[in-house]
């Protein structure tokens, strides 16, 4: 029968059809099962959380200085970037990841980081601590058990500042700076810990980038205006990038957000903060490519100075949300694969963009601070006390006498 021609050939098009057919499936499915590859197995109240970070050892930072740098009674007055990262853990291994998990440690080091966190490093000191991020599948489904697992991420975000802040910090000042689901931890740490001062005068800006903030979180959560100028300091800079193509509401809509009770919901129907950082203004102007200084796909940790693709993007801020033109350079797109759409990109379209603008709110921050008034800057530290053994006391004789 196989030899028939016409038998052959329903053959070969009924398996061709069959190839096509599945090919097709996996296309219009792979949302689904990327989905339920992400779940973790059992449920959050009955999962035991990770072990906590010790964030008084240096392996719980994946950024730190070796050497602290000068304190805040130097002159000029020092800047530090205290970073939260976005989530590098694809897997189901739970509802947050342990830090010591190889994969997504190797991940956030060698790609995540050096893209993310590199514009903060050309600019000064960071510190960036690991923490027991929430799974992806939380990102993808607020309002759920998984909630928790937000709050076990934030309650290291914020041991891990306040280790700092104790050690670290020196008198400096600061910048706080989160990319996706760090964002959200920089909100309520911005809310938890810079409405007063000290902190308050001694921040600089707050970076809440590619993660979702509502309009009314300025004013009615924390006192931080946004920085409506390129230069503004003691503000909030934030934007949710959409690339050309990908799906607006995802974006708009299913992004995690904060509540005036500090509970998880979804940014649905709620209007968002967009500061095109081609322009670094508010409005809703369209940045052409000539204003676009260049983005970068950093190969690793020891690539410190990467490439930097020029006019490569137009961007422009819309109902809350940074559409910018998908790029044509190879290495300004995502490497594509399953759920490619909910994963940190391994580049950073606004790398060049990023280092001026941080810098130079840095500079008029560090000017503010040492000329606003001398009451400002703070006394260097007292040496630690030495302890002397008592030292006896000589009559004329010669004799010692020892005091009561």
């Amino acid at each position: 029968m196989l030899k028939d021609p016409k038998f052959r050939r329903i053959a070969l098009f009924g398996g061709a059809a069959v190839v096509v057919l599945l090919v097709l499936g996996a296309v219009l499915f792979q949302d689904a099962l990327f989905r339920m590859s992400i779940t973790p197995p059992g449920r959050f109240a009955q999962e035991p959380a990770p072990p906590r970070a010790d964030y008084a050892k240096p392996e719980s930072w994946a950024l730190r200085p070796a050497q602290p740098p000068p304190g805040g009674w130097e002159t000029p007055w020092g800047i530090d970037t205290f970073f939260v990262s976005p989530a590098s853990a694809y897997s189901n291994a739970g509802w947050n990841t342990s830090v010591d998990n190889a994969e997504a440690l190797d991940r956030l080091k060698e790609r995540i980081l050096p893209n993310h966190a590199g514009p903060f490093l050309q600019a000064g000191p960071v510190y960036a601590p690991l923490y027991r991020q929430a799974s992806l599948h939380s990102e993808l489904n607020v309002g759920g058990e998984g909630d928790g697992a937000f709050e076990l991420a934030y309650s290291d975000v914020l041991r891990a500042f306040d280790q700092y802040m104790a050690v670290d910090n020196r008198h400096r000042g600061i910048v706080l700076a989160g990319v996706g689901q760090g964002g959200l931890y920089v909100q309520r740490l911005l809310a938890d810990r810079f409405q007063t001062d000290p902190l308050k005068s001694r921040l600089a800006a707050a970076y809440v980038i590619d993660d979702a903030l509502p309009a009314d979180f300025p004013g009615k959560t924390v006192s931080q205006p946004l920085c409506a100028q390129y230069d503004q300091i003691h503000c909030i800079v934030a934007w949710k990038t959409l690339m050309g193509g990908d799906d607006a509401s995802r974006f708009r809509d299913q992004s995690p957000v904060w509540t005036a009770n500090w509970k998880i919901t979804t940014s649905k129907g709620k209007p968002l903060v967009c500061i095109n950082p081609l322009r670094w203004t508010l409005d809703n102007e369209l940045s052409a490519r000539v204003d676009h200084r260049g983005g970068a796909r950093v190969r690793g940790s020891a690539d410190l100075e990467p490439s930097i693709i020029e006019n490569a993007v137009t961007a422009r801020c819309n109902n809350g949300v940074l559409e910018v033109e998908r790029p044509s350079a190879p290495e300004l797109q995502a490497d594509g694969g399953t759920g490619a759409q909910y994963k940190t990109p391994e580049y950073n379209l606004f790398y060049a963009d990023i280092v001026p603008n941080l810098t130079g709110r840095m500079s008029a921050a560090t000017s503010w601070l040492d000329n606003v008034d001398n009451s400002r800057k703070p006394a260097q530290p007292l040496p630690p006390a030495v302890s002397l053994d008592d030292a006896p006391i000589y009559r004329p004789d010669g004799q010692p006498e020892h005091a009561n």
